[in-house]
């Protein structure tokens, strides 16, 4: 259990960014505990939505990937790294055997392939407050590298490189510099907090101001994670200032457990993860960072089941604190409460409503991982992005529930009598019809 220590500057004050928790994302929704196993139901088409039979709730296939071969993938990055940027207007899912891709965030429309080249699937961030970019760690010729992309340019270039001093990070496969191995979001404040790691140097830095503010050395597989704030890490079960010195240690038994980083209305970190083994059990158990506080929002003491195999939690609704998304997968053969299902929670009031069923069998059948649903609660708090094999299907596509509290205000376009024509001759050569995703490139004609 390595602790960043011997911090080579000032921790410096953060200017986080405290959203109101807002209006009730939960009002109108079912929030008992009675088990309702999924029903059979149809696989949607594209873009079309659904009710769910057991909830109510409104959900939306986003894509179709091309089924028969292994690369029949496309999923949210992971739960812990928001899928969609500031305003919600576009849209990262990724693709086995083809990559990052973006979309419209409203309408879900394909833009285009991202050309990007980041450490592994999950370590994309996009910024916090400008909706135009994202930040990634490059695994491009092992050269430690801290890149953006600008999306209006469609263009990367380079924040930092920490070959120097004092990160000193190798050009070395076995360095690579990352976000951890089990990656999480960034500071939501002015500062733009990163937490990354090159083999056991570990170190946060504020891409605004350029400066290392935090360092040290630890054999840990994962990288310091900043708060929400930017006054706190975490780091293995410790909680640390912004300098990475020592300010205690939370009380769980496996600090290693799916979690995601957030934020209470009241303005706290919050560190919220599922407990299996630990003395006091939950789904979801939230710790405070600034005090070291805990209480379980979803377990045994709540009176909802011990937690399913397969729970991930995503906290990141940066412009709704408090609310915290859940997934679990549990027994698809014969689900009980929670199994197979998506769930709502707020850390501040306790509130759990039950948003629907994701339908997808992950580490039970065919596809293991890349069925895990990974959901994604989005900045407003009022969508959730998963993954989903279908009951152990053919191919493994992304969905999103639609939440009463959504308004979307951009919708699909409804394309009719469009064609691309040879200019030179005339002719048609494709009609495009209301559904179609297309990629313009030069055609020569």
């Amino acid at each position: 259990m390595g602790q960043l220590r011997n911090s080579i500057c000032t921790a410096l004050l953060a200017f986080p960014i405290l959203a109101s928790a807002g209006a009730d994302i939960c009002q109108g929704l079912i929030q008992d505990k009675v088990i309702r196993p999924p029903q059979t139901i149809p696989k949607p088409a594209k873009r079309a939505t659904y009710t769910d039979p057991s909830f109510g709730t409104t959900i939306r296939r986003v894509t179709e990937v091309p089924v028969g071969s292994e690369n029949a993938v496309i999923k949210p990055m992971y739960a812990t790294m928001q899928a969609w940027n500031a305003d919600e207007s576009f849209m990262i899912l990724w693709q086995r055997g083809r990559g990052h891709l973006l979309f419209d965030g409203k309408n879900y429309n394909f833009i285009r392939q991202l050309n990007i080249a980041p450490t592994d699937i999950e370590q994309v961030l996009w910024d916090p407050v400008d909706p135009d970019i994202f930040y990634y760690p490059t695994n491009y010729d092992a050269v430690p590298n801290l890149m953006a992309h600008r999306l209006s340019t469609d263009t990367s270039f380079l924040i930092k490189n920490f070959q120097g001093a004092p990160t000193n990070c190798p050009v070395d496969w076995g360095k690579l510099l990352s976000l951890g191995s089990d990656p999480q979001y960034m500071s939501y404040g002015a500062q733009k907090i990163v937490g990354l790691k090159c083999g056991d140097r570990k170190f946060t830095y504020s891409i605004s101001q350029n400066q290392i503010l935090a360092i040290g050395d630890s054999p840990s597989v994962n990288a310091p994670i900043p708060s929400p704030s930017g006054n706190l890490i975490y780091f293995d079960g410790y909680v640390l200032d912004a300098a990475g010195r020592f300010l205690r240690t939370l009380d769980m038994l496996e600090p290693d457990s799916h979690a995601s980083i957030g934020r209470s209305a009241l303005g706290n970190d919050s560190y919220n993860a599922v407990a299996f083994d630990d003395a006091i059990n939950g789904t979801l158990v939230s710790h405070n960072m600034n005090t070291g506080a805990k209480k379980v929002i979803i377990g045994p003491a709540t009176g909802y089941p011990y937690p399913p195999s397969g729970t991930h939690i995503s906290a990141i609704a940066t412009q709704n604190a408090g609310w915290v998304a859940v997934s679990a997968v549990g027994n698809p053969a014969a689900p009980g409460l929670l199994d197979q299902e998506l769930v709502l929670a707020n850390t501040d009031t306790g509130q759990v409503c039950r948003i629907g069923h994701h339908r997808s069998w992950a580490g039970e059948g065919q596809w293991g991982y890349w069925s895990e649903p990974h959901n994604v609660i989005s900045p407003s708090g009022t969508r959730v992005l998963f993954a989903s094999d279908w009951g152990n299907g053919a191919s493994v596509d992304t969905y999103v529930v639609e939440l009463p509290s959504f308004v979307n205000d951009r919708l699909p376009t409804k394309v009719t009598g469009f064609f691309l024509y040879d200019k030179v001759t005339g002719k048609d050569i494709v009609e495009i019809k209301d559904g179609d995703e297309v990629n313009l490139v030069a055609y020569v004609g």
